[in-house]
């Protein structure tokens, strides 16, 4: 991703408030997805995604992938398991 520029303010509050709006159109299941992501200290599975949100793990992935799509969320390659993707939510600041 892409590093705003932090020699204005206007570009930051205009990334902060175009990723709050990208997040309030999103579906219900990858709001969850990505509160439980956005309280998370640390990045998650998928399969842990789905224990903590209750969601099926189709519905865990297709939310993951319309917030990767919207850059809401990174995903970065697990360490220990190369097949699995660790998520981690980008953080909004919507008080600007």
């Amino acid at each position: 991703m892409s590093q705003p520029d932090t020699s204005t303010g206007s570009t930051l509050k205009s990334t902060a408030h175009h990723r709050f709006e990208r997040l309030r159109a999103q579906s219900p299941s990858a709001k969850l997805v990505y509160r439980v992501l956005n309280e998370s200290e640390s990045p998650l599975t998928t399969q842990i995604l789905s224990e903590r949100t209750l969601l099926a793990p189709r519905t865990t992935r297709y939310a993951l992938r319309r917030l990767r799509e919207t850059d809401l969320v990174y995903r970065t390659v697990c360490s220990d398991d190369p097949r699995q993707y660790r998520y981690q939510a980008v953080v909004i600041d919507h008080t600007q």
